[in-house]
């Protein structure tokens, strides 16, 4: 039975190794590069995830079946708005929707973002939003299963490279 709960700092070890793993099958398409090994081994590491479970500077939820990380969803409240979402008056992102790519197409995904809307739509705000590679096609038709539609993009730079990411929106509350 898989359960969905808030991530602990005991998850944080779990949360980097699995967010090494999707983001490389993601970007990596051609190989492992310096720079993208580089970026994985400073960003995603048990003292970043440990750091945000301790702050509360996203909702983490995680997914899990007998204590193995499958995936989680991680919510800002206060990430700043692309250029083609400042007419909003609220809003949350979704920076994080991982789950391995071995348990793809098992509904965790669609039970991730579900406990998301409900989190976003207790706090009372009005749309969320997120990023995805433009060329990502599994992930782009599970958000448009979603409900989700594109409304611009915006550019994920790394040291001599940019990654177009298309940004998609969804109400959570009636307009």
């Amino acid at each position: 039975m898989i359960i969905y709960r808030t991530a602990k700092s005991l998850d944080a070890a779990k949360l980097a190794a699995l967010s090494i793993e999707v983001w490389l099958h993601t970007y990596a398409k051609a190989g492992i590069s310096t720079v993208f090994a580089d970026y994985v081994l400073q960003r995603f590491t048990l003292q970043y995830f440990d750091q945000l479970i301790a702050d509360g500077a996203k909702q983490i939820i995680v997914a899990e079946q007998d204590g193995h990380l499958l995936g989680y969803i991680a919510i800002d409240y206060h990430a700043a708005l692309p250029e083609s979402l400042h007419a909003l008056t609220t809003a949350a992102e979704i920076s994080t929707l991982y789950v391995r790519a071995r348990h793809a197409g098992s509904g965790i995904g669609s039970a991730l973002m579900q406990q998301a809307r409900e989190a976003v739509k207790a706090q009372d705000i009005g749309h969320i939003w997120l990023s995805v590679l433009h060329d990502n096609h599994p992930a782009l038709h599970f958000y448009r299963q979603q409900g989700f539609q594109r409304q611009g993009s915006i550019w994920f730079e790394l040291p001599g490279e940019r990654h177009e990411n298309y940004v998609l929106i969804q109400p959570t509350l009636p307009a």
